[in-house]
Protein backbone atom coordinates (compact mmCIF):
# COMPACT_ATOMS: atom_id res chain seq x y z
CA UNK A 1 0.00 0.00 0.00
CA UNK A 2 1.59 3.03 -0.88
CA UNK A 3 1.73 5.78 1.31
CA UNK A 4 2.18 9.16 -0.39
CA UNK A 5 -0.28 9.74 -3.55
CA UNK A 6 -0.21 11.66 -6.31
CA UNK A 7 -3.94 12.51 -6.47
CA UNK A 8 -3.65 13.30 -9.93
CA UNK A 9 -3.00 10.08 -11.97
CA UNK A 10 -3.54 7.75 -8.62
CA UNK A 11 -5.55 4.91 -9.18
CA UNK A 12 -8.76 4.75 -7.64
CA UNK A 13 -9.07 3.95 -3.80
CA UNK A 14 -11.11 0.67 -2.89
CA UNK A 15 -15.08 0.76 -3.22
CA UNK A 16 -16.33 0.00 -0.14
CA UNK A 17 -18.37 3.19 1.08
CA UNK A 18 -16.60 6.07 3.67
CA UNK A 19 -18.99 8.28 6.29
CA UNK A 20 -17.90 11.51 5.70
CA UNK A 21 -18.37 14.73 7.59
CA UNK A 22 -17.53 17.99 6.11
CA UNK A 23 -16.32 20.67 9.12
CA UNK A 24 -16.12 24.15 7.69
CA UNK A 25 -16.60 27.41 9.30
CA UNK A 26 -17.83 29.10 6.35
CA UNK A 27 -21.46 27.91 6.07
CA UNK A 28 -21.75 28.55 1.89
CA UNK A 29 -18.54 26.36 1.20
CA UNK A 30 -20.04 23.82 3.96
CA UNK A 31 -23.12 23.98 1.94
CA UNK A 32 -21.50 23.48 -1.30
CA UNK A 33 -18.86 20.62 -0.68
CA UNK A 34 -21.39 19.14 1.00
CA UNK A 35 -23.56 19.13 -1.73
CA UNK A 36 -21.47 17.89 -3.76
CA UNK A 37 -19.89 15.09 -1.69
CA UNK A 38 -23.05 13.48 -1.57
CA UNK A 39 -23.65 13.01 -5.16
CA UNK A 40 -20.75 10.44 -5.28
CA UNK A 41 -22.03 7.16 -5.16
CA UNK A 42 -18.90 6.23 -3.03
CA UNK A 43 -19.70 8.21 -0.46
CA UNK A 44 -22.03 8.60 2.48
CA UNK A 45 -22.01 12.34 3.37
CA UNK A 46 -23.10 12.59 7.86
CA UNK A 47 -23.47 15.97 6.98
CA UNK A 48 -21.62 19.27 7.72
CA UNK A 49 -20.74 21.23 10.83
CA UNK A 50 -19.06 24.38 11.85
CA UNK A 51 -15.75 23.27 13.12
CA UNK A 52 -15.64 25.96 15.89
CA UNK A 53 -18.34 23.98 17.61
CA UNK A 54 -16.88 22.27 20.17
CA UNK A 55 -16.38 18.33 19.07
CA UNK A 56 -18.89 17.20 21.61
CA UNK A 57 -21.62 18.47 19.22
CA UNK A 58 -20.05 16.97 16.40
CA UNK A 59 -22.03 14.10 14.42
CA UNK A 60 -19.03 11.99 15.12
CA UNK A 61 -20.76 8.53 15.16
CA UNK A 62 -18.96 6.22 12.46
CA UNK A 63 -17.77 8.62 10.61
CA UNK A 64 -14.84 7.68 8.84
CA UNK A 65 -13.24 10.31 7.45
CA UNK A 66 -14.00 14.25 8.19
CA UNK A 67 -12.76 16.93 5.92
CA UNK A 68 -11.69 19.64 7.97
CA UNK A 69 -11.31 22.75 6.39
CA UNK A 70 -9.01 25.65 7.80
CA UNK A 71 -8.17 29.17 7.40
CA UNK A 72 -4.33 30.39 6.17
CA UNK A 73 -3.55 31.50 9.97
CA UNK A 74 -5.86 28.87 11.86
CA UNK A 75 -4.26 26.37 14.42
CA UNK A 76 -6.59 23.14 14.00
CA UNK A 77 -3.57 20.41 15.07
CA UNK A 78 -5.66 20.55 18.54
CA UNK A 79 -8.81 19.33 16.80
CA UNK A 80 -6.85 17.33 14.13
CA UNK A 81 -5.61 15.08 17.22
CA UNK A 82 -9.29 14.79 19.57
CA UNK A 83 -10.25 13.39 16.44
CA UNK A 84 -7.26 10.83 15.96
CA UNK A 85 -7.79 10.14 18.96
CA UNK A 86 -11.60 9.20 17.89
CA UNK A 87 -10.22 7.09 14.98
CA UNK A 88 -11.26 9.76 12.32
CA UNK A 89 -9.22 10.38 9.68
CA UNK A 90 -8.76 14.03 8.96
CA UNK A 91 -8.17 15.32 5.06
CA UNK A 92 -7.10 18.99 5.94
CA UNK A 93 -8.32 21.13 2.99
CA UNK A 94 -6.91 24.93 3.12
CA UNK A 95 -4.90 27.59 2.08
CA UNK A 96 -1.62 29.37 2.61
CA UNK A 97 0.64 25.97 3.11
CA UNK A 98 3.77 26.37 4.51
CA UNK A 99 6.58 23.78 5.43
CA UNK A 100 6.18 24.34 9.21
CA UNK A 101 2.32 23.86 9.11
CA UNK A 102 2.18 21.06 6.63
CA UNK A 103 4.61 19.64 9.25
CA UNK A 104 2.37 20.67 12.63
CA UNK A 105 -0.71 18.93 10.57
CA UNK A 106 0.76 15.30 9.76
CA UNK A 107 2.53 15.57 13.27
CA UNK A 108 -1.12 16.14 15.11
CA UNK A 109 -2.40 12.70 12.85
CA UNK A 110 -3.64 14.04 9.52
CA UNK A 111 -3.63 11.40 6.93
CA UNK A 112 -3.88 14.60 4.16
CA UNK A 113 -3.22 17.51 3.23
CA UNK A 114 -5.35 19.45 -0.01
CA UNK A 115 -5.03 23.55 -1.59
CA UNK A 116 -8.21 24.57 -1.20
CA UNK A 117 -8.57 24.92 -5.04
CA UNK A 118 -8.45 21.94 -5.70
CA UNK A 119 -11.60 20.59 -7.55
CA UNK A 120 -14.57 19.21 -5.90
CA UNK A 121 -14.28 16.05 -7.74
CA UNK A 122 -10.79 15.46 -6.65
CA UNK A 123 -11.59 15.79 -2.88
CA UNK A 124 -14.24 13.16 -3.85
CA UNK A 125 -11.16 11.09 -4.87
CA UNK A 126 -8.80 11.83 -2.35
CA UNK A 127 -11.59 10.83 0.50
CA UNK A 128 -11.53 7.81 -0.31
CA UNK A 129 -7.88 7.11 -0.94
CA UNK A 130 -7.63 8.62 2.97
CA UNK A 131 -10.51 6.37 3.95
CA UNK A 132 -8.80 3.39 2.46
CA UNK A 133 -5.68 3.58 4.67
CA UNK A 134 -3.54 5.96 2.21
CA UNK A 135 -2.18 9.62 2.92
CA UNK A 136 -2.72 12.17 0.02
CA UNK A 137 -1.22 15.32 -0.78
CA UNK A 138 -1.74 17.76 -3.45
CA UNK A 139 0.99 17.94 -6.27
CA UNK A 140 1.52 20.95 -5.09
CA UNK A 141 2.23 20.38 -1.32
CA UNK A 142 4.03 17.32 -2.70
CA UNK A 143 6.44 19.90 -4.13
CA UNK A 144 6.25 22.14 -0.67
CA UNK A 145 7.21 18.81 1.26
CA UNK A 146 10.23 17.70 -1.16
CA UNK A 147 11.69 20.58 -1.88
CA UNK A 148 13.03 21.09 1.90
CA UNK A 149 15.56 18.29 3.42
CA UNK A 150 16.04 17.42 6.69
CA UNK A 151 19.12 17.29 8.41
CA UNK A 152 19.57 14.17 10.88
CA UNK A 153 20.35 15.45 14.53
CA UNK A 154 22.39 11.96 14.80
CA UNK A 155 24.66 10.94 12.21
CA UNK A 156 22.57 7.66 10.99
CA UNK A 157 24.88 4.66 9.38
CA UNK A 158 25.47 4.67 5.87
CA UNK A 159 22.67 3.35 3.53
CA UNK A 160 19.14 3.79 3.59
CA UNK A 161 18.65 0.18 4.99
CA UNK A 162 20.76 0.57 8.21
CA UNK A 163 18.53 3.22 9.53
CA UNK A 164 16.59 0.41 10.36
CA UNK A 165 19.40 -0.46 12.99
CA UNK A 166 18.59 2.40 14.76
CA UNK A 167 14.92 1.50 15.81
CA UNK A 168 14.30 -0.36 18.68
CA UNK A 169 11.74 -3.36 17.43
CA UNK A 170 9.00 -1.81 18.93
CA UNK A 171 9.57 1.72 16.98
CA UNK A 172 9.94 -0.38 14.27
CA UNK A 173 6.68 -2.14 14.99
CA UNK A 174 4.68 1.31 15.60
CA UNK A 175 6.32 2.91 12.29
CA UNK A 176 4.74 -0.37 10.46
CA UNK A 177 1.37 0.09 11.29
CA UNK A 178 1.55 3.59 10.61
CA UNK A 179 2.52 2.45 7.00
CA UNK A 180 0.01 0.20 6.48
CA UNK A 181 -2.27 3.47 6.84
CA UNK A 182 -3.34 3.20 10.40
CA UNK A 183 -3.87 6.10 12.65
CA UNK A 184 -2.69 6.57 16.12
CA UNK A 185 -4.72 5.25 17.96
CA UNK A 186 -5.86 2.21 15.88
CA UNK A 187 -1.81 1.25 16.27
CA UNK A 188 -2.69 1.76 20.06
CA UNK A 189 -5.31 -1.06 19.87
CA UNK A 190 -3.69 -3.42 17.93
CA UNK A 191 -0.33 -2.88 19.98
CA UNK A 192 -2.65 -2.88 23.10
CA UNK A 193 -0.93 0.50 24.52
CA UNK A 194 -2.29 4.17 24.69
CA UNK A 195 -2.23 6.53 22.22
CA UNK A 196 0.40 8.22 24.20
CA UNK A 197 3.43 5.36 24.26
CA UNK A 198 2.32 4.95 20.30
CA UNK A 199 3.28 8.98 20.05
CA UNK A 200 6.42 8.30 22.55
CA UNK A 201 7.56 5.76 19.97
CA UNK A 202 7.50 8.12 17.14
CA UNK A 203 8.73 10.83 18.83
CA UNK A 204 12.02 8.53 19.31
CA UNK A 205 11.75 7.57 15.73
CA UNK A 206 11.50 10.66 14.36
CA UNK A 207 14.82 11.78 16.51
CA UNK A 208 16.58 8.92 15.55
CA UNK A 209 16.03 8.82 11.37
CA UNK A 210 16.19 12.47 10.94
CA UNK A 211 12.73 13.17 10.29
CA UNK A 212 10.53 16.38 10.53
CA UNK A 213 6.98 14.39 10.87
CA UNK A 214 5.67 11.53 11.06
CA UNK A 215 4.98 11.42 7.37
CA UNK A 216 8.32 11.24 6.76
CA UNK A 217 9.52 9.43 9.08
CA UNK A 218 7.10 6.49 7.91
CA UNK A 219 8.24 7.14 4.19
CA UNK A 220 11.96 6.82 5.27
CA UNK A 221 11.14 3.33 7.28
CA UNK A 222 9.24 2.19 3.65
CA UNK A 223 12.30 3.13 2.03
CA UNK A 224 14.83 1.36 4.25
CA UNK A 225 12.20 -1.90 4.85
CA UNK A 226 13.89 -4.83 3.04
CA UNK A 227 12.10 -6.14 -0.22
CA UNK A 228 10.79 -9.53 0.12
CA UNK A 229 13.67 -12.05 0.89
CA UNK A 230 15.84 -10.33 2.39
CA UNK A 231 16.75 -10.25 6.17
CA UNK A 232 15.49 -7.39 8.49
CA UNK A 233 17.99 -5.46 9.91
CA UNK A 234 18.23 -6.40 13.64
CA UNK A 235 16.84 -3.50 16.01
CA UNK A 236 19.14 -1.68 18.40
CA UNK A 237 18.88 -3.56 22.23
CA UNK A 238 17.65 -1.45 24.46
CA UNK A 239 14.94 -1.65 27.86
CA UNK A 240 11.09 -0.73 26.11
CA UNK A 241 8.09 -0.21 28.24
CA UNK A 242 5.50 -1.35 26.30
Amino acid sequence: MSLERDLFGAEQAEDDRARVLVADHDPISRHVLTSVLATSAHLDVVGGVNNQQPLRQWPLDRVDVAVLAVAPREDATGLIRQLDLRRVRVLVVGTGWTQRRLDAVFAAGATGCLVKNIKVAKIAAAIRAVASGHTVLSPELRALYTRQTSVPPVPAPAGSKSLLHTLTSREQEVLRNLAEGMSTAETAVRLRVSPATVKSHVSHALTKLGARNRLEAVLLFQQSWPAEGEAVPAPRRSAEVA
